[in-house]
């Protein structure tokens, strides 16, 4: 559950500096770096480390808690919060997609 939830907030912020440089993209989507005013070049290295953040700590958290997950449900130790555990390993992926994505979407809003 813990990395489910530290995913989504570090995806969420990731998206909404995203979204943000939107604004300096052409009509073809891409951005020229030498476009770009000085201090955006540290929201991209923040954009980056944040998205690499959430999706790593996801990973590695949502993976122990699949194999946590397996292990109880299989001993029988917990079969019910096995089972959760296998659940919400699998569905948090989809939520930190979905937390990155509306992130995005927010931050593009304020800048159209």
């Amino acid at each position: 559950m813990v990395g489910v939830v530290v995913g989504i907030v570090c995806a969420l912020i990731a998206g909404l500096q995203s979204g943000s440089l939107a604004q300096y993209a052409d009509a073809s989507g891409e951005i020229d770096p030498s476009t770009l005013p000085p201090g955006t070049e540290q929201t991209a290295i923040l954009i980056a480390v944040l998205s690499v953040t959430a999706f790593a700590v996801y990973g590695i958290f949502g993976l122990w808690g699949f194999i946590q997950g397996i292990v109880a449900a299989v001993k029988n130790r917990g079969r019910g919060w096995g089972i959760a555990a296998v659940v919400i390993a699998v569905l948090g992926g989809i939520a930190v997609i979905v937390a990155f994505v509306g992130g995005v979407g927010l931050g593009v809003a304020p800048s159209m």
